[in-house]
C-alpha cells in the first residue's frame, strides 16, 4: 500500500473518532488545556500535517512551506497562549504567507527536476458513463473518442489515470473536465492533439510533459486541482 494512502487513510479515521469524542464532551476539557482548539480546527490541522509529510515523502519540499504557514495560522492563537503572550497576533498573516510564497519559489528554482518513472496500471476498463469518480483508491478510466464530446471525472483523496481510446477519430471540439482534490490525476493525451488546459491551481500542481500539435483537434482540460497534482502527458 502507497504511504500516502495510509496517511490519508489513518487521518480520515482520526478526524470521525474526534468527531465522536466531541459529540459526547469527551475531548473537550483536553482542547481547553492549549487555550481551547476546537475540533474543526484538530482536523483542519490533521489533514495540513498528513499533506506536509506526503510532499517530504515525495522529495517536493517547496510544496510544504505554505501548509505550514496555513497550519501556523490556524494555531497562532494557542501558540501565543502557550507561550505565555499577552498578543495573540506573533506574526501578520499576510507577511507570514508571503514569506511562505518566496520560500516555495525559491526551494523549487534550487530544487533539481525528478524524473518521473512510468507507471504500469492494471485496472479494470470503465465505460459506463460520462461522469466518473474516484475517491480513496485507483482508478483507469478509457474515454472512447467515437463520441466523445464531454467527460467528467473527479478525485478526492484517490488516484485516476486517463486514457483516450480510438484517437485517430477524433474530430476535435470536446472537453474534459477534471477535479482533483488531495489526490493525483494523470491523463494521457495524443502528441497529435492541440490541448488547451485551463485548471484552476490552489496549493498544489498542474504541469504537462511534453507538447501537442498547434495545427491538431482541439481538446479543452478544464478543471480545479486543490492540494493535489494534476499532470498532462502527451505520448
Amino acid at each position: 500500500m502507497k504511504t500516502w494512502k495510509i496517511f490519508w487513510g489513518v487521518g480520515l479515521i482520526l478526524a470521525a473518532a474526534l468527531l465522536l469524542l466531541d459529540a459526547f464532551g469527551i475531548i473537550t476539557p483536553f482542547l481547553e488545556v492549549v487555550g481551547g482548539i476546537s475540533v474543526a480546527q484538530v482536523i483542519c490541522g490533521l489533514f495540513l500535517v498528513a499533506f506536509v509529510v506526503s510532499r517530504i515523502i515525495k522529495l517536493k519540499i517547496h510544496e510544504i512551506f505554505i501548509p505550514l504557514a496555513l497550519l501556523f495560522m490556524l494555531f497562532e492563537d494557542n501558540v501565543a497562549f502557550m507561550l505565555g503572550l499577552e498578543d495573540d497576533n506573533i506574526i501578520g498573516n499576510w507577511l507570514l504567507f508571503w514569506c511562505a510564497v518566496l520560500l516555495s519559489v525559491g526551494v523549487s528554482i534550487l530544487t533539481p527536476k525528478r524524473k518521473k518513472h512510468k507507471k504500469v496500471y492494471k485496472f479494470k476498463r470503465s465505460y459506463s458513463s460520462k461522469h466518473s469518480d474516484r475517491e480513496v483508491g485507483s482508478s483507469t478510466t478509457y474515454i472512447d473518442c467515437k463520441n466523445f464530446v464531454e467527460e467528467y471525472v473527479n478525485t478526492k483523496f484517490g488516484e485516476s489515470v486517463i486514457h483516450f481510446e480510438n484517437e485517430s477519430e477524433y474530430t476535435g471540439g470536446a472537453i474534459l473536465f477534471v477535479s482533483n482534490t488531495f489526490g493525483e490525476t494523470i491523463v494521457y493525451v495524443s502528441k497529435e492533439w492541440n490541448v488547451k488546459v485551463n485548471i484552476s491551481n490552489k496549493f498544489g500542481e498542474v504541469r504537462q510533459e511534453g507538447s501537442g500539435n498547434t495545427e491538431g483537434p482541439v481538446l479543452t482540460i478544464e478543471g480545479n486541482n486543490t492540494f493535489g497534482e494534476t499532470l498532462i502527458k502527451f505520448i
